[in-house]
């Protein structure tokens, strides 16, 4: 089964229904049971800070549901095999090396995300 790994940007894009085509088909298969989408425990922080501060409880409550009901997204804790990830990349900003370190660690078919330096990276392949 394929397997993904999603940043906060990407996760909020699929909550609103905006992403673009080739982020959707990742997202879309994992719907379906064909593929995996994990999103690391530092985008979910990322995330409920932001709903938190946004008051946007209809978001928090759809995220918590999809995860909590499916076997297709999981979230991927940040253990010391991620920890010790983060010196085999070059990304600059901690959670992109963590993202970038997840993916790594999962050998996942790609990151779904919209941040640009990941992308120029290209440690890792993208999808938006």
């Amino acid at each position: 089964m394929k397997t993904f790994v999603s940043d906060a940007v990407a996760f909020l894009y699929y909550l609103l229904d905006r992403l673009p085509r080739r982020a959707e088909e990742a997202f879309s298969a994992a719907e379906k049971g064909e593929a995996v989408i994990f999103l690391p425990t530092i985008a979910a922080a990322e995330l409920l800070y932001l709903f938190e501060r946004k008051g946007w409880s209809k978001q928090e409550f759809e995220m918590d549901r999809r995860m909590k009901d499916s076997s297709t997204f999981r979230y991927y804790p940040f253990d010391a095999e991620i920890l010790a990830g983060l010196r085999k990349t070059r990304a600059k900003d901690i959670h992109d090396k963590i993202i970038v370190a997840t993916v790594k660690h999962l050998k996942a078919e790609a990151v779904v995300t919209k941040d640009r330096e990941i992308r120029k990276l290209k440690e890792v392949r993208a999808l938006w």
